[in-house]
Order: C-alpha cells, then structure tokens, then sequence
C-alpha cells in the first residue's frame, strides 16, 4: 500500500485505503503501524522513504532505542 500523508503530531498515518496508528518510530524512517477493523487488530511496517507499507502478521520491527515489538489480533501491538 502507499502512504498518502503521515500526521506525527496525531500519531497517524492514511494509506491507500485505510487510516493507521503510528505505534513506533525509527527517527521517521520506518514505522510501526496498527489499525483495528471489527474488533480484530491488524499490524503494518512502513518505509517512510519508499512511501510504502505492508501488512504484516508478525512484527520485526526494532525501535531506536532497542525496543522489541510484539503483535497479537486480539490486542493489538504491545512493547516488550
């Protein structure tokens, strides 16, 4: 999908079709997304460069800081 605009004060991104949560930041290079549909989560990495992102079921996502990220449907993204 392709990033259409990326608001980081409101912490949101809107893609093609859909409007994301930014969870993390990599120094807004990459980001780690989510967004709940019918009370089931979905996750996405983005490349802010590339104005690019995908879905994904599991997260490979490090934060800056050496942050490990986990991602459940139920839940959503949490920090480990």
């Amino acid at each position: 999908m392709n990033i259409i605009n990326i608001d980081y004060e409101k912490e949101t991104l809107k893609s093609d079709y859909y409007t994301w949560q930014i969870v993390a930041n990599d120094k807004n290079k990459f980001l780690l997304l989510q967004r709940e549909d019918n009370g089931r989560y979905h996750a996405a990495e983005a490349d802010v460069k590339k104005k690019h992102l995908w879905e994904v079921k599991e997260i490979s996502f490090r934060g800056p800081e050496g942050d490990t990220y986990f991602f459940d449907e139920e839940t959503g993204v949490d920090k480990v």
